[in-house]
């Protein structure tokens, strides 16, 4: 693989962080949205540990090179849970491209929204396919969400 071609699929990969997580962009609180708390934990007794979700908005994007992708990520508590929610996003381009990023921590107060808009860029290849897992982790409980992002020609 040309070096060109392994530098636009690392711009392609970074376009999923960026939509996810933008440390150099502006992050917007918006509306919260409430959910009911899971009732039970996998052995079937009733959950009363501080526990989280995360929800990701929308989990599927389609854009082409040079197209804004919005995205809205929210970080919904149960049972009180209060602490920084530290995030790490898995991408996947298939045979082309694989990586893991920290994305960062967000901190509360909760329930709290992020929203984020990135540019595709006007080099990025297409068609691709990129698939990616964020991870939120947090007092020994975890979430996981997973996005994918088409860039079409």
């Amino acid at each position: 693989m040309s070096p060109r071609i392994r530098i636009i699929i690392l711009i392609v990969a970074s376009i999923i962080l960026l939509i996810v997580f933008s440390h150099s962009g502006e992050i917007l609180p918006v509306s919260t949205i409430s959910s009911e708390p899971p009732d039970q934990l996998s052995t079937g007794l009733e959950n009363t540990s501080p526990l989280f979700s995360i929800t990701v908005s929308p989990l599927q994007a389609h854009a082409h090179p040079g197209d804004p992708v919005d995205c809205a990520v929210l970080i919904t508590p149960y049972n009180g849970f209060d602490e920084p929610v530290e995030l790490e996003l898995e991408v996947d381009a298939g045979p082309v491209f694989k990586g893991t990023y920290n994305a960062g921590t967000m901190k509360p107060p909760y329930p709290k929204t992020y929203e984020y808009r990135v540019n595709v860029p006007e080099q990025s290849p297409a068609p691709v396919t990129v698939n990616g897992t964020l991870k939120a982790k947090s007092g020994g409980f975890s979430d996981e969400v997973d996005l994918i992002l088409y860039i079409e020609s």
